[in-house]
C-alpha cells in the first residue's frame, strides 16, 4: 500500500490519490492513518460517546475536589462545562506528547489536569489495567495515538503493516505533538517515508462571481455545470449546499448533498422537549407540542402519521387540553376514561398513562437526580425502538436516549442535576444530525469540501461558497505551562504554524487546479460571509483584486449567459400580472347541505360577521390544529377567571355573603394548574401576581355590588339546548340552539337577570354594543332563559323581558341598566328586538349560502365603504358606524368581524396575494 498522507487529508475520497488513484494508493489523513494502524497492530476498539467520556472525567474530579484545586469554583457552578473542558485540556496535552511527573512543579491548570489523571485509568469501560485496576476513563483519539506510538516503539517490535511508502503533504519535523515522532517510528519499521515534491507551474487562473444573496449565487453556479461537459471539472463546496441543490434540481442535474449536520435536526429535538414536559412546571405548550409530535408519514395514503404518542392518545389528549390548558383537570381525566373505553385501550392505555404520569406526576426542577431520570426515559426508549427500526432518524433518537441513560448511570445517584446541566448532557449525548437533503447524487464532476482534498489532476474548480476554514482553533498555552508541557515530553507548534499547516494544504490542493471559478453567495442566513483566506490568497497570486470580481448582472449579454468559457442561450419569460381575486364573496353551485342542524352563539355570531369565515370554520371543518387552537392569552385568563367564580358560586348557593379575598385568592390559585398551567412557568410569577390581583379585585366587586343590590346568583355556566325555526326564503329552517349562560341572578322581587362576563381590556366596545342594541349575545341568552320559563310547547311571551348586562372581569366594571350595578343609568337594553333582528340576519346569510353565494365579511364592509384592506383604523370606524346604523335601518344587525388578524385572512384576500 502506498499512502498520501496530509494535515488536512481526512475525508478525502480513497481514489483521489496523486497518482491517478491507482489499486494500492490512498489519500488519508491524520484520523485515517491513526485507524489504519490501530488495524493494523490490532488496537481497533469501539467507538466511545464524547459525552461518557465527560461523564467519566466529571467523577474523576470529584475525587480531586479539595483546598488549592485550581477549577473548584467553576465545578461547583456548571460541572458538566467544567469537566468538558478540563477533558479537551487534557486531550491537546496527551496528543502533544506530555507525561507529568509526580514530584513535578506544574501552573495551575497542568496541576490541576495531573491531579486528576493520576486517579484516571485509561481503558474501554468494564475492562482493568496490568494492575487490576478498573478502567475510569475511555481513550480518545489523543490516548490512541499515544498507544500507537508506544506499541511501534517496543524493543524489537516487528509488525507487518503493510505499508510500503508514505509520501508525506508537509514535511514530518514541523507537524504537532507525537506525529512526528510517529511518522519516524513508521519509517524505522520499513516504511518509505518521503515528502511530496511541491507542484510546479503557473498559479491558476481566479474568476470570482460576487452575489448579493445564495440564491443568485445558486443559480450562476447551477448555470455553469448545466453550460457545459464536466470532464475535468470539480465541485469545491465548503459551504452548504442546500440552495444549490435545489437549483440544480430545477435543472435536472445531480444534486452536490453537501448539507451541514446540526443538532436542531428535528430527531434531535425529541429527547429535550420530553424532559422538558417530564419536569415541573409543565408547560403545557410544550406538551402540546409533544403529543402532536409526527415521527414518521402513514402507511397507508388515507391513514395518520406515525406520532411519538399514539393517534388515539394525541386526539384524545389534545382535545382535553383545548378546552382547559392544564392538566388533572375534568377535561384530562374524561379523555382518559374514554380511552380505557375503547376496544384497543390494552394498547393505547399504555402511552395514556404513560405521559399522564408524566405531567400529573412531574419531575421537581430541584430534585433531578440521575436514576430518576433515567428510569422516567424507559417508555420514550421502548417506543421510538417500536416505530424507529425502519427510520435512520428516530434510530439516532434512540441512540441519544440511550446515551443519556447510560451517562446518568455514571453520575453520582445521590447528586441532583439542574436543569441546566441535563440540557448540556442531552446537548453533549446528541451529536449532529444529517439533513434529510444531504444524499449526494452520481454525476460527472467530482465533489470535495477541502480545498486540500482536491486532486492534483488540473481541471477547473468551480468553489462554492469560500469562507473562512470553520476549524477549532488550537490549545493556547500560556509560557510556563508551554515550558511545563515541553519538560513532560510534549511536542508544541506555535498557533500561527498550526494554522500555516491547514493554509498551506488548501492552497496547495487549489494549486493543482488550471482554472479556479469562486462564486460568493453574498448573505447567507441573513448574515455576510466570512471572508475566506484563501481566496484572498489566489486572488493576490493572481494578479486579481477584489475590483475585477464578477457580478452575476455582467455575466449576461442579451440572450447569451458566458462564464469561464462556457455559455447558453436564457430566456426572460413573459411578464404575468397575477388578478386575485378581490371581490367580497364567492360563488359556488347549491349549498343547500351545508345548512346548520345544530348551532351556538358563537356560530350566529360568526355567520353575521363572515359568512365566508362561517362556512370555512363551521360548514366545511376548516379549523387550526389542536397544538395550535390551545388556549393562551386574555382567552384563557377569562376562562381561569369564569372558572373561579362558577367555584365560588357553588360553594356560596344563594348567600349574599361575598366571598373573602383570601377565599379568592385560594381558588384561582387551585384553578390555575388546571386552566392556566402556562402562568406557572419560570419568569411568570409576575403576570401570575398582577392576574391573580387583578381578578381578586374584580370579584369582590361583582360578588359585593350584586349582594348590595339584593340580587341572588342562581347558577353560573347554565347550559341550555332549545329548538328554533330559522326563518328562512325556502320556509323554517329548525335546529338545536346551544349554550351556556355565565351568571344567572335574580333580585328580590324575583325578576331575573342575566351577566355575561368577559375579560378584555376594551372599556369601550361591549358598553357600545349594549348602548346601540346590537348586543346579540345578551339577546340570546334573554331569548333562552324566557323559552325555559314558557316551558315546551308554549310561547315564550312574559310580560318583562330578564335584565340583561355585562361585566368586564379584567376592570371590575358592569355594563347594565341596574342602577345599583352601573351608575351610569343605561336605559335597558330592547332584548327582543335585538333578537329578532339577529333572527333576521343569521337567516339572510344563510339563504345567500343556500343559494351559493358565500360573503366575505370584512371585505363586503370594505368595498361597500369604498376603503382599500390597508385603510386606516380612524376611516374604518367610521365606515363600521355607518354600516350599523344602515343595518339597523333594515332590521338586521352588524357583527364586526376581525378577519385580518384571522386564521382566514390570507384564504378571502386581507393578506397575502389578495392584498
Amino acid at each position: 500500500m502506498q499512502i498520501e498522507f496530509g494535515w488536512s487529508l481526512d475525508g478525502a475520497s480513497w481514489a483521489d490519490a496523486a497518482s491517478g488513484g491507482t489499486a494500492g494508493q490512498v489519500r488519508m489523513g491524520p484520523r485515517g492513518l491513526l485507524g489504519l494502524l490501530q488495524t493494523r497492530l490490532g488496537l481497533s476498539r469501539p467507538s466511545i460517546d464524547p459525552a461518557v467520556r465527560t461523564a467519566q472525567y466529571l467523577r474523576l474530579i470529584e475525587q480531586c475536589e479539595q483546598d488549592g484545586f485550581w477549577p473548584a469554583r467553576s465545578f461547583a457552578l456548571d460541572p458538566w462545562s467544567t469537566a468538558r473542558q478540563l477533558l479537551g485540556w487534557r486531550d491537546a496535552a496527551v496528543d502533544a506528547g506530555w507525561r507529568a511527573a509526580e514530584d513535578a512543579d506544574l501552573p495551575p491548570r497542568l496541576a490541576a489536569l495531573a491531579a486528576v489523571e493520576r486517579h484516571a485509568v485509561v481503558g474501554m469501560p468494564g475492562t482493568v489495567d496490568a494492575d487490576g485496576d478498573p478502567a475510569t476513563l475511555a481513550p480518545g483519539a489523543a490516548d490512541d495515538l499515544a498507544e500507537v506510538v508506544a506499541e511501534l516503539a517496543r524493543e524489537g517490535a516487528d509488525w507487518p503493516l503493510g505499508i510500503d511508502r508514505l509520501l508525506a503533504a508537509e514535511d514530518p519535523a514541523n507537524l504537532p505533538g507525537l506525529w512526528p515522532r510517529l511518522l519516524t517510528l513508521l519509517g524505522a519499521a520499513g516504511v518509505e517515508v518521503a515528502r511530496r515534491s511541491a507542484r510546479d507551474g503557473a498559479p491558476p487562473e481566479v474568476v470570482v462571481v460576487q452575489c448579493r444573496d445564495e440564491w443568485t449565487a445558486a443559480d450562476v453556479a447551477a448555470r455553469y455545470l448545466a453550460a457545459g461537459p464536466s470532464t475535468g471539472l470539480h465541485v469545491l463546496a465548503t459551504t452548504d449546499t442546500a440552495v444549490l441543490d435545489a437549483a440544480l434540481h430545477r435543472r435536472e442535474l445531480p444534486a452536490v448533498g453537501a448539507v451541514e449536520s446540526s443538532t436542531d435536526r428535528a430527531s434531535h429535538q425529541v429527547l429535550g422537549l420530553y424532559l422538558d414536559v417530564a419536569t415541573a412546571p409543565v408547560d403545557v405548550h410544550q406538551l402540546a407540542a409533544l403529543l402532536d409530535l409526527r415521527v414518521l408519514p402513514a402507511l397507508e395514503a388515507e391513514g395518520d402519521p406515525i406520532g411519538l404518542v399514539p393517534a388515539p392518545v394525541r386526539r384524545a389528549l389534545l382535545r382535553a387540553l383545548a378546552s382547559e390548558p392544564g392538566v388533572g383537570g375534568p377535561a384530562w381525566r374524561e379523555a382518559l376514561a374514554r380511552l380505557q373505553e375503547r376496544e384497543d385501550a390494552a394498547k393505547v392505555m399504555v402511552s395514556a398513562r404513560e405521559i399522564d404520569r408524566l405531567v400529573t406526576d412531574p419531575l421537581p426542577a430541584d430534585a433531578l437526580f440521575p436514576e430518576v431520570l433515567s428510569t422516567r426515559l424507559g417508555w420514550l426508549a421502548d417506543r421510538l425502538r417500536a416505530v424507529g427500526h425502519r427510520d435512520g432518524d428516530l434510530r439516532a433518537s434512540l441512540t441519544q436516549v440511550q446515551t443519556l441513560r447510560q451517562v446518568l448511570g455514571m453520575l453520582d445517584p445521590s447528586t441532583p442535576l439542574s436543569r441546566r446541566t441535563v440540557q448540556q448532557i442531552i446537548d453533549a449525548c446528541g451529536g449532529g444530525g444529517s439533513s434529510a437533503l444531504a444524499g449526494a447524487e452520481v454525476a460527472e464532476w467530482t465533489v470535495t469540501t477541502r480545498p486540500a482534498q482536491l486532486p492534483a489532476t488540473g481541471g477547473t474548480v468551480l468553489w462554492w461558497g469560500p469562507e473562512a476554514d470553520g476549524v477549532s482553533p488550537p490549545v493556547l498555552w500560556d509560557e510556563g505551562e508551554t515550558a511545563a508541557l515541553t519538560a513532560g515530553g510534549a511536542h508544541l507548534l506555535e498557533p500561527e504554524t498550526l494554522t500555516a499547516l491547514q493554509v498551506e494544504a488548501g492552497i496547495a490542493g487549489l494549486a493543482g487546479a488550471d482554472t479556479v471559478i469562486a462564486v460568493l453567495p453574498g448573505r447567507r442566513l441573513e448574515d455576510a460571509g466570512r471572508p475566506s483566506s484563501l481566496l484572498a490568497r489566489l486572488e493576490t497570486d493572481a494578479g486579481r483584486t477584489e475590483q475585477d470580481r464578477l457580478t452575476p448582472e455582467s455575466l449576461l449579454d442579451g440572450d447569451r449567459w458566458s462564464l469561464a468559457g462556457r455559455s447558453l442561450e436564457v430566456r426572460t419569460p413573459a411578464e404575468e400580472h397575477p388578478c386575485p381575486d378581490t371581490s367580497a364573496s364567492r360563488t359556488a353551485g347549491d349549498l343547500t347541505h351545508l345548512l346548520p342542524s345544530r348551532v351556538s352563539y358563537s356560530q350566529l355570531d360568526t355567520l353575521i360577521g363572515c359568512p365566508h369565515r362561517w362556512v370555512l370554520q363551521y360548514a366545511l371543518g376548516i379549523r387550526p390544529a389542536s397544538v395550535a387552537a390551545l388556549p393562551t392569552g386574555p382567552r384563557m385568563i377569562g376562562t381561569l377567571v369564569h372558572a373561579v367564580v362558577e367555584t365560588l358560586v357553588q360553594e356560596r348557593g344563594r348567600s349574599l355573603t361575598p366571598p373573602s379575598a383570601e377565599r379568592i385568592g385560594e381558588v384561582f390559585d387551585q384553578l390555575v394548574p388546571q386552566l392556566a398551567s402556562e402562568l406557572d412557568l419560570p419568569g411568570r410569577a409576575a403576570e401570575r401576581a398582577e392576574i391573580r390581583g387583578r381578578a381578586g379585585r374584580s370579584l369582590a366587586e361583582l360578588f359585593g355590588r350584586t349582594a348590595e343590590a339584593g340580587l341572588q346568583i342562581t347558577g353560573t355556566e347554565t347550559r341550555f339546548e332549545l329548538p328554533l325555526e330559522l326563518p328562512l326564503d325556502t320556509g323554517p329552517h329548525p335546529v338545536i340552539i346551544a349554550g351556556s349562560r355565565d351568571v344567572d341572578a335574580v333580585d328580590a322581587a324575583g325578576r331575573p337577570l342575566i351577566l355575561d362576563l368577559k375579560w378584555t381590556s376594551s372599556l369601550r366596545r361591549y358598553a357600545d354594543l349594549y348602548d346601540s342594541g346590537d348586543a346579540i349575545q345578551l339577546a340570546t341568552y334573554a331569548w333562552s332563559l324566557a323559552q325555559e320559563a314558557a316551558g315546551p310547547g308554549e310561547s315564550a311571551e312574559p310580560a318583562e323581558p330578564a335584565g340583561v348586562g355585562y361585566f368586564l372581569l379584567r376592570s371590575g366594571e358592569f355594563v347594565a341598566a341596574e342602577p345599583a350595578l352601573d351608575p351610569r343609568h343605561r336605559p335597558p337594553m330592547d332584548v327582543d328586538d335585538a333578537w329578532q333582528r339577529m333572527l333576521a340576519s343569521a337567516s339572510e346569510a344563510l339563504d345567500e349560502i343556500a343559494a351559493g353565494q358565500v360573503r366575505l365579511g370584512c371585505r363586503t364592509l370594505l368595498d361597500e365603504a369604498g376603503l382599500k384592506t390597508d385603510a386606516p383604523y380612524a376611516k374604518r370606524r367610521t365606515a363600521i358606524g355607518t354600516a350599523r346604523e344602515a343595518a339597523r335601518g333594515r332590521g338586521r344587525v352588524l357583527v364586526e368581524d376581525h378577519c385580518g388578524i384571522g386564521d382566514y385572512a390570507q384564504l378571502c384576500g386581507l393578506i397575502g396575494d389578495g392584498r
